[in-house]
């Protein structure tokens, strides 16, 4: 969906400074990686909604645009660590800084699958 001009309504709501509406538009979007796939609006100069938000001063726009693929990278760890902690039975008071402090009650794979975990984070 596009204006006369040719912006989305994502290029709008950058030059705007609306952060807000910025991330609402990003996550009906996709990642960062399908919004640089997508067509980014280009005018007669060369610049997109980035270089319009640094010209602007939007930089709160720009900064929540950039760590929003951080953001869905860590709900996705952490959604998949709560899984991981459910299916072997592991209990919040049981890990403390990412590493298992209670090592008593789980066995030695479980303790295994944990530390393999932690490190491909």
């Amino acid at each position: 969906m596009r204006d006369k001009a040719g912006r989305n309504p994502i290029d709008l709501s950058c030059h705007l400074g609306f952060v807000n509406i910025t991330l609402f538009l990003q996550m009906k979007m996709g990642t960062v990686c399908d919004m640089i796939r997508h067509d980014i609006n280009v005018c007669e100069n060369g610049n997109n909604a980035y270089h319009i938000m640094c010209y602007r001063g939007q930089y709160e726009c720009l900064v929540a645009l950039l760590n929003f693929e951080r953001v869905c990278m860590k709900k996705t760890l952490s959604d998949q660590l709560q899984k991981e902690k459910s299916k072997y039975r592991i209990k919040s008071m049981d890990v403390k800084g990412g590493f298992l402090t209670k090592t008593v009650q789980h066995d030695a794979d479980s303790i295994k699958r944990h530390q393999e975990f932690n490190l491909r984070l």
